[in-house]
């Protein structure tokens, strides 16, 4: 058998660079001696992968340290199955040769499933996509049914909504005239000289109206206490032209 397969090395360049690692070098070997891999003798498939592993070498003094492993452990599975089994360890090289068989049986497996993945078509290759991609508008048309009727019983109950409207006015604190009238007498009871009626509106005014409110109030107010003759008013031409009021005495 060695002088065969040494003559079949002489026709074989082996060069490891083709093979994806140890174990798809023993595929190839089983491959080549055409046999079920779940059949396949591990000490014929040793004795070869050993011979193309010594020639390799001589060839490239650099050869992967993995394909060095195997042949090592193919080394210890062949003395292991070539010793009398009263003289064999432990360590059973049955178990050891159906291990490796597992793995050339999975490698197997994947190669034939890469085949079968790039043998489909492929984009750029079989067939190719679209020059641009185009984007579709979903358009929606509503379509409305109504009689006169019902166009009748909507316009009704819409007037009906609006009749039954509360109108609701906001609360404003608004100055009364009489308020501003009863605090006018009071200030002016206490002071004999005259005095912008600014100087009488009260200090806690907040908001733009509630202040207009005031303002209009007092100046109400100061024209009925003259009307009456209680007080005495003058405009201010010195200072702003404030009107400035005074007790008639």
């Amino acid at each position: 058998m060695e002088n065969k397969i040494e003559k079949g090395l002489m026709t074989f360049n082996l060069s490891l660079k083709g093979f994806d690692g140890p174990i798809d070098m023993l595929l190839s070997l089983v491959r080549e001696q055409k046999i079920d891999i779940t059949k396949i003798q591990i000490l014929p498939l040793a004795e070869q992968y050993l011979l193309y592993l010594k020639k390799a070498i001589k060839e490239d003094i650099d050869l992967a340290a993995e394909y060095l492993v195997i042949g090592a452990v193919l080394t210890y599975i062949k003395s292991k199955l070539l010793l009398p089994k009263e003289e064999q360890s432990e360590e059973d090289p049955e178990i050891l040769s159906e291990l490796l068989k597992f793995q050339i049986l999975k490698l197997e497996t994947f190669q034939n499933l890469t085949k079968r993945l790039f043998s489909r078509p492929q984009l750029g290759k079989n067939f190719y996509s679209r020059g641009f991609q185009t984007i579709l508008k979903k358009t929606v048309n509503y379509k409305y049914e109504i009689n006169l009727y019902k166009l009748t019983s909507v316009y009704a109950e819409i007037q009906s909504n609006k009749e039954n409207t509360k109108l609701t006015i906001a609360h404003t604190n608004l100055y009364s005239v009489e308020q501003a009238l009863v605090n006018l007498k009071k200030l002016l009871s206490d002071t004999e000289e005259w005095e912008s009626l600014l100087s009488f509106i009260p200090k806690n005014i907040v908001g733009y109206l509630e202040y207009k409110s005031v303002l209009s109030s007092y100046f109400v107010a100061s024209l009925e206490l003259i009307k009456e003759g209680k007080i005495k008013i003058k405009q201010d031409l010195k200072n702003n032209n404030n009107l400035q009021i005074i007790k008639n005495n």
